[in-house]
């Protein structure tokens, strides 16, 4: 993923924090039989909930009795797993953005776009990049971090982050949402929607949003999601803030859309403030801003954020918004990498192998190019072949090193110096080779 964040603006994606799991208690098959009678205990009274007036709550919809063609049943739903894609932003105005320049090439690999530092992304990214596997071994510790002026160069600190999860209010519905009990959720969650519960609010909207065992309606989304969001809640604010950005079930507005994003991002909602940053940093909405872009984006980085950390660590290396600091960049890159962003984990290698901002470290910049090239990233499968064919930070392998180029090739690199490698091949080295990219997964 060459654009700023490894799915960069993978987001404006779905709603990316959502609620923190709580359990419901099932009754059981059969009641046992009742003890022996004891004194009553007295109940408090139920209290009385005031419903909003009714011009401000959108008659709720019927919940379906079958889910639609295609959509999980209650039992066999899957709990909630990634937010669904979001808005794309307009393209970049180059002037408004500063070029980020190339890194130095890898000996004996010629210089060019597999260099570059990639731009702010073209769309924004909304959640979390997926969760990554065990870490290969012998991989470098995180470098220790810089002190100096550049730790004065994002002033503000992070705003805490609480999960709308935790709110106990809408415990059982989101328990039974994270379950996969969609309906139940919807049928525990209904009721207090109208009744003005913003979190159940926020609930049903994203339950229409997703077809989470009803039918996907999107203006019902936008009903409710704009309730929750003009009552407070950051979660709906975000994402009615996206709705209105991409213009789903609502009438495009990226202005508008932008102002509720910014709204969430006050509050601390960690994917608004990582969207709100690259529009600061982008300058068409909201006015160009690299500081309390940076600010932001620090902000969204500290609170987990990998996309955040990969856009931090461009920022210190090109010194936008924050002092340069390439020891305060490879930090953020090496953070990104290991959280599972690919194209920091092929910008991390560049620098392990030629000691940007880090001691050169090449048996350990193979190690991250070939998890990269394992994700099917093409750069990384071409530096691989590099430095499979010429054996510099791990044994040379010349039938590894064909495939991976045949791999990179296919994905549209091109190297010329690697064709002439491959040439001079035996034609049962080059087979072999042939073999084993065609067995690859993604070959």
């Amino acid at each position: 993923m060459r654009p700023l964040v490894a799915a960069g603006l993978a987001a404006l994606w779905g709603l990316a924090a959502g609620p923190a799991a709580a359990q419901i208690m099932l009754a059981p098959d059969a009641e046992p039989a009742p003890p022996a009678a004891e004194a009553p205990v007295p109940v408090a009274p139920e209290p009385v909930v005031t419903a909003p007036p009714a011009a401000t709550v959108p008659a709720p919809r019927p919940r379906p009795e079958e889910p639609a063609d295609g959509l999980a049943a209650e039992d066999g739903g899957a709990p909630l797993a990634s937010p669904s894609p979001l808005p794309t932003l307009p393209a970049l105005d180059p002037a408004a953005v500063p070029d980020f320049g190339a890194a130095e090439a890898i000996p004996a690999v010629p210089p060019g776009d597999a260099d570059m530092l990639p731009g702010l992304p073209a769309e924004p990214v909304a959640g979390a990049a997926d969760g990554l596997g065990d870490v290969p071994d012998g991989l470098p510790p995180l470098p220790p971090p810089a002190s100096g002026p550049a730790e004065a160069a994002v002033a503000e600190p992070p705003p805490t982050v609480t999960s709308p999860m935790a709110r106990p209010e809408a415990d059982l519905a989101y328990g039974a949402f994270q379950r996969g009990y969609y309906l139940t959720a919807f049928d525990i969650a209904i009721d207090r929607a109208e009744a003005g519960d913003v979190a159940a609010q926020t609930l049903i909207a994203l339950i229409y949003e997703n077809g989470y065992g009803v039918p996907q309606n999107f203006e019902k989304a936008v009903e409710w999601y704009g309730l929750a969001a003009d009552a407070g809640d950051r979660e709906a604010q975000f994402a009615f803030g996206m709705m209105l950005m991409q213009g789903r079930g609502i009438a495009q507005d990226r202005k508008r859309g932008s102002d509720y994003i910014e709204k969430a991002a006050d509050q601390g909602q960690v994917d608004a403030m990582y969207n709100l940053g690259l529009l600061l940093l982008e300058g068409s909405l909201r006015g160009a801003d690299p500081r309390r872009a940076a600010q932001l984006l620090a902000a969204a980085a500290e609170s987990g954020s990998p996309d955040a950390q990969y856009a931090m660590g461009q920022l210190y290396s090109a010194g936008v918004g924050v002092q340069k600091d390439e020891s305060r960049a490879i930090q953020w890159y090496a953070s990104a990498a290991r959280m599972g962003i690919v194209a920091a984990q092929v910008d991390y290698a560049i620098r392990l192998f030629n000691g940007i901002g880090v001691t050169k470290d090449p048996a350990a910049a193979a190690a991250w190019f070939e998890r990269a090239a394992e994700a099917g990233d093409p750069i990384a499968q071409n530096r691989l072949a590099r430095i499979l064919a010429i054996g510099v930070g791990s044994a040379p392998d010349p039938v590894a090193a064909a495939k991976w180029h045949f791999l990179a090739r296919n994905a549209g690199k091109e190297d010329d110096w690697l064709e002439n490698y491959v040439a001079g091949l035996s034609p049962e080295q080059r087979q072999a080779a042939l073999d084993a990219a065609q067995r690859w997964p993604g070959g």
